[in-house]
């Protein structure tokens, strides 16, 4: 009972501020929502008549498709479905200003949102496994409210749902064949860890490198296991070809190869050139521009945590350093290393689930250290993703020429607060008095047995 309550108020903790403020409009989500529409309203995937409202999108044979990888649409037509229904009971169309406001908050929160709190819950019982209860609570808070994860979970796009789906893939895979230890070589947790990897790289092609990372890891572990994860995979992994059939008629003609608007992409493969720039990854990682640490300083603690690592796992230990790394080398390379208007590196969103571990292991170790660089995280990274978390791509310093001025205006985006006719800072008043109260309250539910 008491972990059912548990697990209950660390979800709300979560879903309350992942739906506070209204999702900010963007390409990258305009064209998934542009799919969803045409797909409830049309019978078809092709967004001709919503094509408009984003930039992310190609032309074929005198249609409009969005460019997009097909995972996160799958992932968000339930909620799509529930609230099309609802606004139809209603009489309200979901193509006019209010329906398409109601239907992306709902469907985003959801979705994505709700993806991202439940992986949290396999996160905190793989951490406290390793840790403690209340080292991986706390690591908890600071991933899901002070990095990339918050920020993405509150719009339609596809990096939380990524990263939400290879942290359930890594609890699945300890659960296999063993992260830090010997698993119970379950096969269900091996096909599980291959469907959420799958899925995964329907939703971003770039996490293939995680996801193969992973099938390196478990077939240097037990190569049996590594078949029933590859055979987990086929099923989600079919929704791309089936997506560039639908479009071109080719299963093998990926939409990103006809993007015209970004002609940066027309380099190399995709965008990726190949030629790292030392430059582009101290802005990846320390600036106040797009810095992973900067933005996310408990992820620091991840570079005590590898020593910790060492000690448990050198196999795992090599798994969770070295996959970032390729993949912060990989971004450098990119045309488009920045992400355009966002918060954070947010390219390396797929990179979290290998930091997390090792951070908590940190956290675990330098206990006050953990709790200050946390409370840090989420102050930081809160506030922009309360302000506006589609930072514009021209400011360098988003801080102190961005964020702070917009506190010191008052210039706040519509949530519940204002709804209710909250004005200003005071329309966050509810998010930081119950966010407080629901994590008070979840801290509080930790089973005092496992608790360190």
């Amino acid at each position: 009972m008491r972990t059912r309550i548990f697990a209950i108020l660390l979800l709300c903790s979560l879903l309350w501020p992942y739906s506070y403020m209204q999702p900010p409009w963007g390409y990258n989500q305009a064209t998934r929502l542009d799919v969803l529409h045409a797909v409830f309203s049309e019978g078809t995937i092709a967004i001709d008549s919503f094509h408009e409202n984003t930039g992310d999108k190609i032309e074929w044979n005198g249609h409009f498709y969005s460019e997009k990888a097909p995972g996160v649409v799958v992932i968000a037509a339930p909620a799509f479905a529930a609230v099309y229904a609802v606004l139809g009971a209603l009489s309200i169309d979901s193509s006019s200003e209010l329906g398409w406001k109601i239907s992306e908050w709902f469907t985003t929160v959801f979705s994505v949102g709700l993806l991202a709190a439940l992986s949290a819950l396999f996160l905190f019982q793989l951490l406290k496994k390793y840790t403690s209860s209340r080292t991986a609570l706390v690591s908890i808070f600071a991933v899901y409210l002070g990095t990339l994860i918050y920020t993405y979970a509150v719009m339609l796009f596809s990096h939380t749902a990524t990263a939400s789906l290879i942290i359930i893939a890594l609890w699945a895979i300890d659960n296999g064949v063993g992260l830090l230890d010997s698993g119970k070589l379950s096969r269900r947790h091996s096909l599980l860890a291959g469907g959420c990897l799958g899925l995964a790289i329907a939703c971003e092609y770039t996490s293939a490198l995680s996801a193969g990372a992973l099938l390196l890891f478990v077939l240097f572990k037990n190569r049996k296991h590594a078949m029933y994860l590859l055979c987990g995979s086929v099923l989600p992994l079919l929704l791309i070809p089936l997506n560039n059939w639908l479009i071109s008629g080719s299963i093998l003609s990926i939409p990103y190869e006809y993007v015209t608007d970004f002609p940066g992409m027309q380099k190399g493969l995709f965008g990726i050139e190949f030629a790292p720039n030392i430059s582009v990854m101290w802005q990846l990682l320390g600036s106040q521009y797009r810095g992973l640490f900067f933005w996310s300083p408990f992820l620091l603690l991840c570079i005590p945590g590898f020593v910790f690592l060492w000690k448990k796992s050198t196999s795992a230990f090599w798994l969770m350093l070295i996959t970032p790394i390729v993949s912060l080398v990989l971004i450098s390379s990119y045309s488009y290393w920045h992400g355009g208007w966002a918060l954070g590196p947010r390219h390396l969103a797929s990179v979290l689930p290998f930091l997390c571990i090792p951070a908590a292991l940190g956290c675990h170790r330098f206990k006050k250290a953990g709790i200050v660089f946390a409370a840090l995280s989420i102050l930081l990274t809160g506030l922009g993703t309360v302000l506006q978390p589609l930072a514009p791509e021209g400011k360098t310093k988003l801080l102190t020429d961005f964020y702070i001025p917009m506190v010191q205006s008052g210039e706040i985006r519509e949530s519940l607060g204002s709804l209710l006719g909250l004005q200003s800072i005071l329309s966050l008043l509810p998010l930081f008095v119950i966010s407080a109260v629901l994590m008070r309250l979840t801290w509080k539910a930790i089973d005092t047995r496992t608790a360190a």
